[in-house]
């Protein structure tokens, strides 16, 4: 009973946790980067707009970005991992695909450039196998009690 529950919270709570992590990830960059007055990401009038604006952003924004979206699916993952326990990384896998799911909605309706979209797209799948292997790491090495 107990493993079943930890199983069907494990997905969604990682999916949560990653997301507050990935939005804390990127904090710096809207700080260091901010979207100037007037734009409206969510608003399509303003697409011309934000385009122009990611165009302006430099290397180091992308860069900021990835390692959000990479930091947000790897701890995801590896909540995941840590909540389901088993021998299967099921949860980090879906956890990872979720995140790439979402990735491609983001893609899809942000005007990013191509080649950022194929790098980011890229990062979830491993950063979630990495978070995975990293919490698995964790639960199966730890130090065995000596009850002498």
């Amino acid at each position: 009973m107990m493993a079943t529950l930890r199983a069907i919270v494990s997905i969604p709570l990682g999916v949560v946790v990653g997301m507050a992590m990935m939005v804390l990830l990127l904090t710096p960059c809207f700080l260091m980067y901010p979207l100037p007055s007037g734009i409206d990401v969510n608003d399509p009038s303003d697409a011309e707009a934000f385009g122009q604006h990611i165009a302006s952003l430099p290397f180091t924004a992308f860069v900021l970005v990835w390692l959000a979206h990479a930091g947000g699916s790897l701890s995801g993952a590896a909540c995941g991992r840590l909540i389901e326990g088993g021998k299967v990384w099921r949860e980090s896998l879906a956890i990872g695909g979720l995140f790439t799911a979402m990735g491609i909605i983001n893609a899809i309706s942000m005007a990013f450039p191509f080649w950022f979209v194929v790098i980011d797209l890229a990062l979830y799948l491993p950063a979630a196998i990495l978070g995975g292997w990293g919490s698995d790491q964790l639960l199966h090495n730890r130090p065995v009690a000596n009850n002498k």
